[in-house]
């Protein structure tokens, strides 16, 4: 039947993913753990180590399953021998291993990422719920709020995050603001620490006080004028305008291929853990 032209027969590895996810996880753990997590007191008496925790938390994001509850339950029935704590306690087992995340992703971005001179700063939009309920949202009240994405022209509730990925696709930073913050406001906190002198972003970054605020941290912007502004043909240079579009490919892989738009967790450890473990795995 294999031999058949027309046999499509989908398989997968889950058991191989699984188990290449845990080697991969031991190494780092050991590696960039902190130690108030890693010699905490009766860690080994736990059914289920954190390693193992921290795989399971990454076949979910690879998987695409955005619900925990969904996922668990899906273990349950595939991989029953690898959860053997109820769901609840998994939960808080998941959030409290966030520092250890995020110690894993700046490790390998300080130790493993390839710089370069050139660095792109870009943001994409979290909504929480459907256009609809913008107005009528509660979830995360007061931290969340409404704004507006130009590249798809549509009002959202929620958060926005912003990225700072190098010229290879590497993500070296990101934060998360509320919706309604412009670009422009977050980008002096996004780029503090970045390793590479030149910055490339779009029309949404131009303005000559962001140019001056970048100039006192050392760092030099570029961003191609809107076809109105005076000398926009001999600025907009193409070679950069095409260096800078490799940002939008990379967000179109965290969007289609890892879900990083859509957030179905309500509690603000379980937001962070979603990006932080996204941009893990991506990276």
């Amino acid at each position: 039947m294999l031999d058949h032209l027309k046999f499509k027969q989908k398989r997968h590895n889950l058991q191989v993913n699984l188990a290449q996810l845990k080697v991969l996880c031991a190494e780092l753990y050991q590696k960039y753990c902190p130690r108030y997590i890693s010699q905490r007191r009766n860690t080994t008496n736990s059914r289920v180590s954190d390693v193992q925790i921290l795989a399971l938390l990454c076949l979910q994001v690879i998987t695409q399953m955005h619900s925990q509850r969904k996922f668990f339950a899906w273990a349950q029935t595939f991989i029953p021998h690898q959860l053997n704590i109820e769901r609840s306690r998994f939960n808080r087992r998941a959030q409290r291993l966030l520092p250890v995340v995020m110690a894993m992703r700046q490790g390998l971005t300080r130790d493993y990422a390839q710089t370069g001179q050139f660095a792109i700063i870009d943001s994409l939009p979290n909504p929480l719920c459907q256009k609809v309920r913008n107005k009528r949202a509660k979830v995360f009240r007061g931290i969340a709020d409404l704004g507006y994405n130009a590249t798809k022209d549509m009002y959202f509730y929620g958060f926005k995050t912003h990225f700072e990925t190098s010229l290879s696709g590497y993500i070296l930073n990101y934060t998360v603001t509320e919706a309604s913050k412009h670009d422009t406001q977050a980008a002096s906190t996004l780029i503090a620490g970045c390793p590479c002198p030149f910055v490339l972003a779009d029309v949404g970054y131009v303005g000559q006080p962001l140019q001056e605020d970048f100039g006192e941290l050392g760092y030099e912007l570029w961003t191609p004028y809107r076809s109105n502004m005076k000398g926009a043909k001999q600025h907009n240079v193409p070679a950069l305008k095409d260096l800078r579009r490799t940002i939008e490919s990379r967000f179109s892989i965290l969007v289609e291929d890892y879900g990083i738009e859509k957030n179905l967790t309500r509690s603000v450890v379980g937001f962070w853990l979603k990006i932080e473990l996204t941009v893990f795995i991506y990276n």
